[in-house]
């Protein structure tokens, strides 16, 4: 059997291409683990953030440099196109206060189960525990090799993920099948360094388990490195038992390195002279505990207060310089067990950004966090996946159509 189109990967991104196709094919889609959208399930602890509001426009800048270069396909499949999409199909989202947007349900489940219905609709069939070996290229055919047959298609399409979170499947094996193949009808694409994005950081001494769940809704972050001041930023900082965390540190770790010395500042935008003259105006006028005359004029929480003071002595400069430019050294951004994306992958200049096909090789697609672009926490890189996917299925639908056109012509 020849299949019009065989997709690599049965995860966000591989996903939605199956379930966009806007008429029915003959398509196949080879899953390396036994169930089928793992980590889309484990998105938004389960209620998954599917996007984000606003303008599209304002995207771009939420992929980083490589931002610019897959503006052709948020825009066409952008934000509202994928609420559309998920309206249509009996999944309605809302709009939390801080722009994420999620299914009315708040159930990742409803959003997986949807797809797989429309892409059995589509005409996909999924076969699972079939991880991708070879690819091979027969003039205009692609052969697919498992671990336990091979397959032939028309149209094939990459959506095997990055490294993060190898026990959900995306261990990055299928960097090794597209990028370190010698033969001529192999295709061998170029890799940008891969390493974990949007995960923890983990810093030596760390204070703050017994404080694990605060959170600061806008705090600063410095990045030092070798005494020179790498990037900054500000945002929600979150304690965990173990480590940092929250969108603040998730968006920055991917350019954390060990040994850095990270600065934290839980009043931003306010400096320590400022927080200094408030100290010392509370401690001037002292007519209850310390701790509750700070929380009361700063708005933090007493038992982060408590930890702050007792390390402190009460001194007032000590807790200016604690809470305006608290000084950690990095042991290790947390791995990809942890993280939430890859960045790295397949360079984007081996893709035409506009429909994801490689500009080598006609027929191959490569989608979602397996290229070399990830986005920052709050609905960026589902909706990448989903943007990229809809670009690729509306390509392969063209051009078998078209061929399908030729083929009633003689």
């Amino acid at each position: 059997m020849i299949y019009d189109c065989i997709i690599v990967g049965a995860g966000a991104s591989g996903l939605f291409c199956s379930a966009a196709f806007p008429t029915e094919i003959n398509g196949l889609i080879l899953e390396k683990t036994k169930k089928p959208g793992t980590k889309l399930l484990m998105s938004g602890a389960g209620q998954c953030n599917i996007t984000h509001s606003g303008s599209i426009k304002n995207f771009i800048s939420m992929y980083g440099k490589n931002g610019s270069k897959i503006r052709s396909c948020l825009y066409k499949y952008n934000n509202l196109h994928l609420q559309d999409f998920l309206c249509k199909n009996d999944v309605p989202t809302w709009e939390r206060e801080d722009g994420k947007i999620f299914p009315k349900s708040m159930r990742a489940k409803d959003i997986r189960d949807m797809l797989l219905r429309k892409g059995r609709e589509n005409g996909f069939s999924i076969l699972y525990n079939s991880s991708v070996t070879s690819i091979v290229q027969h003039n205009s055919l692609w052969q697919v090799c498992t671990n336990a047959d091979s397959y032939l298609c028309k149209n094939l399409v990459i959506a095997a993920g990055g490294r993060s979170f190898p026990q959900t499947g995306s261990d990055g094996s299928i960097f090794k099948v597209l990028t370190e193949n010698q033969k001529e009808d192999q295709p061998r694409l170029d890799l940008a360094p891969l390493r974990p994005a949007l995960t923890p950081v983990n810093v030596a001494s760390y204070p703050y388990s017994n404080l694990s769940g605060i959170s600061f809704k806008n705090a600063g972050l410095s990045i030092w490195r070798n005494g020179k001041l790498c990037t900054r930023g500000n945002g929600p900082l979150l304690f965990t038992h173990e480590n940092f965390s929250g969108p603040l540190i998730l968006n920055f770790s991917k350019v954390i390195t060990k040994n850095d010395k990270i600065v934290l500042n839980y009043l931003y935008p306010s400096e320590k002279t400022e927080i200094l003259d408030k100290i010392n105006y509370v401690m001037q006028n002292r007519n209850k505990q310390l701790i509750n005359l700070l929380a009361n004029e700063l708005k933090l929480p007493k038992s982060f207060l408590k930890e702050v003071i007792a390390v402190t002595c009460e001194k007032p400069k000590a807790i200016a310089e604690k809470l305006t430019a608290d000084t950690f050294t990095v042991t290790s951004p947390g791995g990809y067990q942890k993280a939430m994306v890859t960045a790295g992958g397949i360079a984007l200049s081996e893709i035409n950004c506009k429909t994801m096909e490689c500009s080598r090789y006609p027929g191959l697609f490569i989608i979602g966090e397996v290229l070399d672009i990830d986005g920052a926490t709050g609905g960026y890189n589902l909706q990448f996946a989903y943007s990229s996917a809809c670009a690729a299925s509306n390509t392969i639908n063209y051009t078998l159509e078209n061929q399908l056109l030729k083929l009633n012509k003689i």
